[in-house]
């Protein structure tokens, strides 16, 4: 992974954190992976999707997000809902914790 491709992941994380974050404040219905996708493609972030589930598994496995994941036994296409974001995520976009592997700058 070269260094731009690393800075790439991490304003990504911030990007999602922060999506998930506003979503939450306002009070919205828990975001599918379908809508994720929209919203980050109108914010120009082209991620595929096989990618965008790789990132939303690496921020549930640091504690930022929660979601359901469910797995199509036959087909083994991956359905993600229900992304939630957790305190540990809303200290990061509120900034009282910080995380390197995270970039809100």
């Amino acid at each position: 992974m070269d260094i731009t491709q690393a800075e790439n992941i991490r304003q990504l994380r911030a990007t999602i954190l922060r999506t998930v974050y506003d979503n939450h404040r306002q009070q919205q219905s828990r975001l599918r992976l379908v809508l994720l996708e929209g919203m980050l493609e109108r914010l120009f972030f082209e991620v595929a999707r096989n990618d965008l589930i790789a990132v939303l598994q690496d921020l549930k496995e640091r504690g930022y997000l929660n979601f359901r994941e469910d797995r199509d036994r036959y087909t083994r296409k991956v359905n993600i809902g229900e992304i939630q974001i957790t305190p540990k995520g809303r200290d990061l976009v509120e900034k009282t914790e910080t995380d390197e592997a995270v970039d809100f700058d």
